[in-house]
């Protein structure tokens, strides 16, 4: 699996079915984004269960562009939810991707109300 970077806003309600964060994956956004916790009932072939979710609709999408840096600098699965983080994280972004990532990651960035999600 490769590098996904997106920006996403926290909804209160289901967007589309596979854009979800579990609230026990990610506590790093309960002290913001508490209100919005939803139960989703969860189907598959060998299991039923309900689970407490953060539902989103993504922003922006990255896949690639980062320095070898990055993945020694910021953990797997994880959500960034202040402004400083997000602009620390264009250090990492390569030449030919910094002002994309300026461009609809930085600057569509908004404290309280969108997420970084990072994971490979």
């Amino acid at each position: 699996m490769g590098l996904d970077i997106s920006l996403v806003r926290i909804t209160p309600h289901e967007v589309d079915e596979n854009s979800h964060l579990f609230v026990e994956e990610s506590p790093e956004l309960f002290p913001l984004f508490q209100s919005y916790v939803c139960k989703k009932h969860f189907v598959f072939s060998n299991e039923e269960f309900d689970a407490e979710v953060y539902f989103y609709t993504e922003l922006a999408y990255q896949r690639k562009g980062v320095i070898s840096a990055f993945y020694t600098d910021f953990t797997n699965d994880v959500c960034l939810t202040k402004q400083t983080q997000v602009a620390h994280m264009l250090t990492y972004i390569d030449a030919k991707h910094k002002a994309d990532f300026d461009t609809f990651f930085v600057n569509q960035f908004t404290e309280g109300q969108t997420v970084i999600i990072i994971g490979w």
